[in-house]
């Protein structure tokens, strides 16, 4: 096996830097050169870095499994973190996950306008599977809801409101479940279709608001400045959340804001 890569892979799939995870053990110029191949680690530093990240022989010398990544595949969609994804993306040999980078990498980059008409309908039949909701199926929600056209999103959105399933001690779920949501009101406000845009608020202030969530309740909250028309908080929600470190997710608002 080449030990630099896997040891890249294992860092990557774990998030951390090469200073991390290298954990003072050996030098980090040293071990960029064992990612690289350049030099060669001693089984005895190996076995303490691995040891030190609670990792054992027998799963350092395994392939990184999909199964286990696709929770942190999720995890830098969510976070907007382009970067990260383009690394996962390397960790997967099989192009078994093509599609669904592509949606994610469109939808990040704001270019979902350039998919054909052929893609589209094509992920629709390939995402669409309509049945208990899950990590998985209410992430194939949030690929689909940007791409379809308003009339399928807004069933999918139905759906997602009537259903039971989401659980709130699930905080993946629920960060799931409000980026749905937060991309229709996006449509909604679009399309225009007001009636459906005051829906989905009313839905999402009736939810209990979580410090976890401080994020997504800022942006519902930004939906429903626009909405009542009262941009002076729009703007100042738009601030305090780019003084946060979140100016990635409010640049459409920031565009809105520049119009009005």
């Amino acid at each position: 096996m080449n030990i630099g890569n896997q040891l890249k892979n294992i860092r990557v799939f774990l998030g951390l830097t090469q200073e991390q995870f290298c954990a003072g053990i050996v030098t980090e110029s040293f071990y960029s050169r064992v990612e690289n191949n350049r030099s060669n680690i001693s089984m005895e530093d190996l076995v303490e870095i691995l040891n030190f990240h609670h990792i054992s022989l027998y799963d350092f010398f395994i392939s990184v499994d999909v199964k286990y990544l696709k929770k942190k595949i999720i995890q830098a969609f969510l976070e907007h973190d382009v970067s990260r994804l383009s690394e996962y993306k390397k960790l997967i040999n099989s192009s078994e996950y093509d599609l669904e980078f592509k949606l994610m990498f469109a939808i990040l980059n704001s270019t979902t306008d350039q998919l054909t008409n052929e893609f589209k309908e094509k992920a629709q039949r390939q995402l669409l599977q309509i049945g208990k909701l899950n990590e998985d199926s209410l992430f194939n929600i949030n690929l689909l809801i940007p791409i379809i056209d308003f009339q399928s999103s807004q069933v999918l959105v139905n759906y997602l409101l009537k259903s039971d399933e989401i659980q709130e001690d699930n905080c993946l779920l629920i960060r799931l479940f409000y980026n749905a949501m937060l991309s229709f009101l996006g449509r909604c406000y679009q399309e225009p279709d007001i009636a459906e845009m005051k829906k989905g608020l009313k839905f999402l202030r009736k939810r209990s608001v979580t410090s976890s969530l401080y994020l997504e309740n800022n942006l519902v909250n930004c939906y429903e400045y626009l909405l009542k028309g009262n941009y002076v908080k729009l703007d100042d929600t738009v601030e305090a959340l780019k003084l946060c470190g979140y100016k990635k997710f409010i640049v459409n608002f920031e565009e809105l804001i520049s119009i009005i």
